[in-house]
């Protein structure tokens, strides 16, 4: 299989998207006014205990409290500054704890206003503040830091007993004493060298965390996760990966440094896009993103499978559509086709669309019990292939999937969208960021502007354009301007839909997409 990961930056927003044989099976968004927090560590203070539900709530400086469950309450980091500061040393290695789930009730471990170190397990989702945990960890390319153990884990994706059993025992022979560390899937064809390096790298960044968290008072962040430029090169950068463009120098300069330091080798994969044609759009995978929200996907095969989304689960209804088959013989078998067209393409959109949570799937009914076990062991391949941690069920009588897929961040419709306040929810249109973004797009396409650009758009969209208060104080106006070397002169219609605008002096600015 043939990888390729692009990174595409514009003032507004950054995309990186994941390739796979040349179709998009991954889109990692990021903006100026919303950063990812997930891996972020915190020094929070217990605002509140729940004895009943066997929780907490803690205040880590968001909006929201975030949500502590007793699961994810390791008493071994509950330390006073003298001892944290010998277990990093090594001292306390003999002592160091299980990091196993304590049988001790969550009012016995902790109390109200206690300060404690956390680290964000999932995002905030729609009313749901974030979920942390104080069993704190590290990634890197190659492995995971577990601090306070001397844990060495291996990961699941090699079943070769040999090779997990030599991985321990090179990781234990050149980590430190009282520092965990799970070789990641990336690591498992590493040589020494590139573990020697990662491991000075991982354990200089708990340094600087544990220093942070002992300064000052009150809640604060005290690590923050990588950007989504190195972030998505650590997690998706692989031996499997030929190409890496990026199209801001910046961007490209940040990639080439962190796979030098980690894989020399690797860097004459990484390039710097320089064409007039839009990376996206050259890779030709800009019109599968805009189809990215649509209730409806086609099928090669003439099928098509159907998205909705209530607030329990993720309903997916197979349908046969022009695929009608031959004859009445070939009924089954056009049946079965459709079926496993539908589990590849279903499985790509629950990646790329960043669906978690329950998902029940509809296929097609089918007699032939055979075709229902090739259904159910493709279906298994695939999600073994998925990074995000997913079960299935088998096959129902009524040919009904169940499955789980672990949900972090809040799916990729929620990221793009605004609840319409016509329809109380029931259907989307594109938020002002998303608008905006897709405005800089357009600028980026047209040739030989004018000095000066009229832009028609809904009033919604001219004011997060004009809008002041973000952290530098300069408007997303502004940034266009500057990025695209020209002046942007705004008027508002509130005849047009949040999601439409039009250029006077260039072609192509009415988008509006019904298709």
């Amino acid at each position: 299989m043939i990888k390729k990961i692009l990174f595409n930056a514009t003032s507004a927003e950054k995309r990186a998207a994941l390739l796979e044989n040349d179709k998009v099976v991954e889109l990692v968004v990021e903006r100026p006014d919303y950063f990812r927090l997930v891996g972020n560590i915190y020094r929070g203070k217990v605002v509140s205990i729940l004895p009943g539900l066997q929780a907490a709530f803690v205040d880590i400086g968001l909006d929201k409290a975030a949500f502590l469950h007793a699961s994810d309450v390791d008493p071994s980091l509950l330390l006073e500054e003298d001892e944290m500061m010998d277990r990093f040393a090594g001292r306390g290695a003999k002592n160091a704890k299980s990091r196993k789930v304590p049988r001790i009730p969550i009012e016995k471990v902790l109390t109200k206003g206690q300060e404690i170190l956390v680290q964000v397990a999932k995002e905030p989702i729609r009313t749901k503040g974030a979920k942390v945990s104080t069993q704190i960890s590290l990634a890197g390319r190659f492995l995971v830091l577990v601090p306070d153990t001397d844990f060495i884990g291996v990961s699941k994706k090699t079943s070769d007993s040999a090779r997990r059993s030599k991985l321990k025992k090179l990781i234990s022979q050149i980590k430190p004493p009282g520092i965990g560390f799970i070789v990641r899937t990336n690591g498992l064809k590493v040589s020494e060298t590139e573990f020697v390096s990662e491991i000075h790298i991982l354990l200089d960044a708990w340094r600087k965390t544990q220093e942070e968290a002992l300064s000052g008072s009150g809640t604060k962040l005290v690590h923050r996760e990588l950007g989504i430029t190195t972030r998505v090169i650590r997690d998706l950068f692989s031996e499997d990966v030929t190409e890496v463009y990026a199209d801001q120098e910046e961007d490209y300069k940040e990639i080439k440094n962190y796979v030098k330091a980690l894989s020399p080798e690797m860097v004459k994969c990484v390039f710097h896009y320089k064409d007039k044609t839009p990376l996206f759009d050259k890779f030709n995978i800009e019109k599968d993103l805009d189809r990215l929200l649509k209730r409806k996907v086609w099928l090669k095969s003439g099928g098509y499978v159907l998205i909705d989304r209530t607030e329990a689960l993720v309903a997916i209804d197979v349908n046969t559509g022009r695929n009608v088959g031959k004859n009445r013989a070939s009924l089954e078998e056009t049946i079965f086709r459709t079926n496993l067209d539908a589990a590849t393409e279903i499985c790509r959109q629950l990646r790329l669309r960043d669906i978690g949570g329950l998902i029940v799937i509809d296929f097609i009914d089918m007699m032939d019990a055979n075709n229902r076990h090739k259904i159910e062991a493709a279906m298994k391949k695939l999600l073994d292939a998925d990074p995000s941690a997913t079960d299935c069920t088998p096959l129902s009588k009524f040919c009904l999937m169940e499955i789980t897929r672990k949900r972090v961040r809040p799916e990729l419709q929620e990221f793009f969208t605004d609840s319409c306040i016509s329809c109380g929810g029931l259907g989307w249109i594109f938020s002002p960021e998303t608008v905006t973004a897709r405005i800089g797009r357009d600028l980026r396409r047209a040739h030989n502007k004018p000095n000066t650009i009229t832009v028609t758009i809904h009033p919604a969209v001219a004011a997060y354009l004009k809008d002041d208060s973000g952290p530098a104080g300069v408007t997303m106006k502004s940034m266009l301007e500057k990025e695209h070397k020209c002046r942007l002169n705004i008027v508002e219609d509130e005849e047009y839909d949040q999601d439409e605008f039009t250029f006077k002096e260039i072609a192509g600015g009415d988008v509006r997409d019904e298709g």
